[in-house]
């Protein structure tokens, strides 16, 4: 499950909980692209301190088709890991894909988000 809340018209900090599906991504394509439309494209604070994997393959097929759809619509992605294995995966990860990543630790959920905004005020 994924929890949305908008953090200022052009960011939106996702807090994931359990396992996701592949709805999750369609709530959150919804989302990007509604404020992608307005501003081009927005930041995202993650919250995956909570997050257990994907309730089936197809979940994750569809995690994937959705970070290859809507990787030029984000700018900078604070991701806040709650397992080694993410701080690992998120590295690789942001050597192929369009958004600037920064990792934090799972007590760093305020640094994350002061890190968007310092990001987002000397844009």
């Amino acid at each position: 499950m994924i929890n949305i809340e908008v953090l200022a018209n052009d960011a939106l900090k996702l807090k994931i909980e359990g396992k996701l599906d592949e709805a999750d991504f369609q709530k959150i394509g919804a989302n990007v692209d509604d404020l992608t439309k307005i501003n081009g494209t927005i930041n995202l604070l993650i919250d995956a301190t909570a997050f257990e994997g994907w309730s089936n393959m197809k979940a994750a097929q569809t995690h994937f088709a959705f970070v290859r759809d809507h990787q030029k619509k984000i700018s900078r992605i604070a991701l806040v890991a709650g397992h080694e294995w993410q701080h690992w995966v998120a590295g690789i990860v942001s050597i192929f894909v369009h958004p600037e990543i920064k990792i934090f630790d799972a007590d760093g959920i305020i640094q994350a988000e002061s890190w968007l905004k310092n990001k987002k005020m000397a844009a």
